[in-house]
């Protein structure tokens, strides 16, 4: 069950929700429920031997423990609980990185990854390369790849598991192959895939696995993980340091999992609806929600593709695209593109650069504020697929 209203404006009015890359909406029922019960009567984990402690501590065992299953890790003490993906990024990009080592990120990349690494390159000296993609198909370049690597050592590779402005899934396990062969540890951003495409350390060749739990999860927003694989923790130092709960005779920052990675008072609300959304996932099964999700966009894409004048950025490969379509109307700003979808047609989705810039400048769009994206979810219905079609072909009719 879900709540059956659309995502609401300040207006009150109900509206087709198409922007479910940058949060999910609705939520599962049984998220909202485990929100609102520890609000009423949840208390803090790990600092107390009172019954409503050790509850709370139970729920972030629940929570971790259903995660692990979802992401394939064998040990639930391997899955950190962070505030998002932005901070399981920044944790290991800035707990890893030292002065002379060469980082390789691509052009597809986040600001959530390029700005620490710039900051890093600015302030640390590191040496980062980028790696760039092909605009028809949206892969990044493994031959590019193979001859950075081979260009002198790496220390780590960055993969985005999905572009979040062209929704192409990336061949990571190939990608991350190539860098292992050549010594360098991988983080991938699996900030579009997680929940409803697979994705375990083993199936993409990571070190370090980094997502949201607000987006393919369904959990709330304020919550994300951090997979390590076994014994790369070593390798990290903490973002942030102290109260654990544990150890606490210890000045020293605790060494083991995943309190290491856990200082302060956890986010119980956020892990308490986390831990109902991950059950929910997979009660219905990560599969099945793959399934679904692919169907949807399939569909959407080839519809958008028939209409004159259109300029697609998203790469026309039924079954390897994650929800998400961005398109040009030649003509218009993007962000008016987008207000009219929405006072127009009640389409509230996003337009601009996607925090993602470097995608924009390889394709050509920033000059026209980047473009007007469309990404679908769990809950889209045929309805709302059907309408935003009918919308988007009506606007780029009186754009010609």
């Amino acid at each position: 069950m879900v709540v059956s209203c659309g995502c609401r404006g300040s207006d009150g009015e109900a509206g087709m929700y198409f922007d479910n890359a940058a949060t999910s909406f609705p939520r599962p029922e049984s998220v909202i429920r485990a929100v609102e019960g520890w609000l009423r009567s949840g208390c803090a984990a790990g600092r107390g031997g009172h019954a409503g402690a050790v509850d709370a501590a139970q729920l972030v065992q629940r929570c971790r423990s259903s995660l692990a299953a979802i992401l394939g890790v064998s040990s639930p003490r391997q899955v950190v609980l962070t505030s998002g993906c932005t901070e399981s990024l920044n944790t290991v990009l800035l707990g890893l990185l030292s002065a002379g080592d060469r980082v390789i990120a691509s052009e597809l990349d986040h600001n959530s990854v390029l700005r620490p690494l710039v900051w890093l390159e600015r302030t640390r000296g590191i040496h980062l390369d980028l790696l760039g993609f092909d605009a028809g198909t949206g892969l990044l370049d493994a031959v590019q790849l193979e001859q950075q690597l081979d260009a002198g050592a790496v220390r780590l590779v960055v993969l985005t598991h999905a572009s979040n402005v062209t929704g192409r899934v990336q061949r990571v396990s190939e990608l991350a192959a190539l860098a292992a062969s050549r010594g360098a540890l991988v983080l991938v951003d699996a900030a579009q895939t997680a929940g409803h495409w697979p994705c375990s350390l083993d199936v993409l060749g990571a070190d370090f696995l980094a997502l949201p739990g607000h987006k393919g999860l369904c959990g709330p927003l304020g919550t994300g993980v951090l997979v390590f694989r076994e014994g790369r923790e070593d390798l990290v130092s903490p973002l942030k340091f102290g109260g654990t709960g544990t150890e606490s005779e210890l000045l020293a920052q605790p060494e083991r999992m995943p309190e290491k990675f856990e200082s302060g008072n956890l986010n119980m609300p956020g892990i308490a609806g986390l831990g109902a959304a991950a059950d929910w996932v997979l009660e219905r099964t990560p599969e099945l929600l793959r399934a679904n999700l692919v169907a949807k966009t399939d569909w959407l894409l080839a519809e958008l593709g028939r209409i004159s004048g259109l300029r697609l950025l998203t790469p026309s490969v039924p079954g390897e695209i994650c929800g998400i379509v961005s398109f040009v109307v030649p003509g218009l700003d993007a962000h008016e593109a987008a207000m009219v979808l929405e006072q127009a047609f009640g389409i509230r989705c996003r337009a601009g650069l996607h925090c993602a810039p470097l995608v924009h400048r390889a394709l050509g769009t920033e000059s026209a504020g980047g473009a007007v994206r469309l990404s679908v979810g769990e809950f889209t219905t045929e309805s709302e697929l059907a309408q935003a079609v009918s919308a988007v072909g009506e606007l780029a009719m009186v754009a010609r």
